[in-house]
């Protein structure tokens, strides 16, 4: 109870302003409810709208479910590695898998699987590199991109999963031998 560590007075007082306010809240909210749920309804509407532009046709029926994989491979990632190597994985996650999908995509014409290609691989690795470069030493940070690229052309485990962890341990092995 907060009246055990300030004045009981000042707890009161405290607990009495939040009672008010939620009172007046609880009026506003009433009042207002269906003009702020009209509101939130056309900002999710235009926020879903704009978001779904970015999702893969394939995966419209799922929508967000590459965010999901992405959220929790870092998080995932960053409780099982150090900082400085959690960082260089999510990176090489958020642009080799990103220029893989733009390369792929614009000027892939040398397929290696399914939906993989040659130059969208070929930047995956480049673009991991290069970012991995911004938290590792260059060693690390080119077996980091080597396996980040072959986590990308996986295609039986998503590969916003993939990349980060499958990165992550193979510097993390790296790490403890040199």
């Amino acid at each position: 109870m907060l009246a055990q560590f300030i004045e009981k007075e000042i707890t009161i007082a405290y607990f009495f302003v939040l009672a008010l306010f939620f009172l007046i809240y609880s009026e506003y909210v009433k009042r207002e409810e269906k003009k702020l749920t009209n509101i939130l309804n056309r900002m999710e509407h235009k926020f879903r709208g704009l978001t779904l532009k970015f999702e893969r046709k394939e995966h419209l029926k799922n929508p967000f479910q590459g965010a999901f994989w992405f959220y929790l491979s870092c998080a995932l990632t960053l409780l099982f590695f150090p900082l400085n190597l959690a960082s260089a994985a999510c990176s090489m996650l958020a642009v080799g898998d990103s220029l893989s999908t733009l390369f792929g995509v614009k000027f892939g014409k040398h397929k290696i699987r399914k939906n993989k290609t040659l130059e969208g691989s070929l930047s995956c690795f480049l673009g991991s590199f290069a970012v991995g470069l911004l938290f590792v030493n260059p060693l690390l940070s080119l077996v980091g991109a080597v396996a980040a690229t072959f986590a990308e052309l996986s295609t039986r485990i998503n590969d916003n999963l993939t990349i980060p962890l499958v990165s992550g341990l193979v510097m993390f092995l790296i790490s403890l031998i040199i």
